[in-house]
């Protein structure tokens, strides 16, 4: 089962990209949903809401992201297969929470003992769709994902931190804000038709 990366820093489009990747791709993927707004979206501490961010709120959240996106990864595997599904897409990977750890993919692997070359291998490929916080600051906001929390400046320096997580993957693939959400779309669909059509 190959596992495609689709990540970015915020307001970079994922989820609309992926709304019109189950669509056209109906039965041929399956999308395991972002972990970290899964867990805030049912409970985990909310910063600015339910307690102040601070350094010790964010190691305890990337303590539980990691884990289960592992598992969220593996049973999603399970149901691709039964479900005969050609790819598993993954909204956000396992090297994402280096962007939000201070001292970046150096100091995330240490911390939570992940090998970032191994963890490559574990995905075929990674679309990194950049974040208007970078592409284009004037459409910043966040009123598009009630899961996030962070300014135009801090969502400009989480897009780069995320590149620097995921751009040694040999298959990295930064998909630009030159031509909007739908050239983002268009570049992500072909790209995931060029990938199925390599498994028949």
């Amino acid at each position: 089962m190959r596992k495609i990366v689709l990540t970015g820093g915020p307001c970079a489009g994922k989820t609309t990209v992926l709304g019109v990747v189950r669509q056209q791709f109906a039965g041929q993927v399956i999308v395991v949903p972002e972990t970290a707004t899964m867990l805030l979206s049912g409970g985990f501490p909310f910063p600015g809401k339910d307690i102040r961010w601070s350094l010790e709120w964010q190691a305890a959240f990337q303590s539980a992201v990691l884990p289960v996106q592992i598992q969220m990864e593996a049973a999603y595997e399970l149901k691709a297969a039964e479900e005969g599904a050609s790819l598993l897409i993954c909204d956000r990977g396992r090297l994402d929470g280096a962007a939000y750890t201070q001292g970046g993919l150096d100091q995330f692997c240490r911390i939570y003992g992940v090998n970032a070359e191994e963890t490559y291998t574990v995905y075929h490929s990674i679309f990194h769709l950049e974040s208007v916080a970078v592409g284009d600051p004037n459409f910043y906001g966040q009123a598009n994902n009630s899961a996030r929390f962070e300014d135009a400046e801090e969502a400009r320096a989480l897009e780069l931190n995320t590149r620097a997580a995921w751009q040694k993957h040999p298959n990295w693939t930064l998909v630009s804000c030159i031509g909007g959400l739908e050239g983002k779309i268009r570049a992500v669909c072909q790209s995931l038709r060029w990938i199925i059509a390599e498994r028949r």
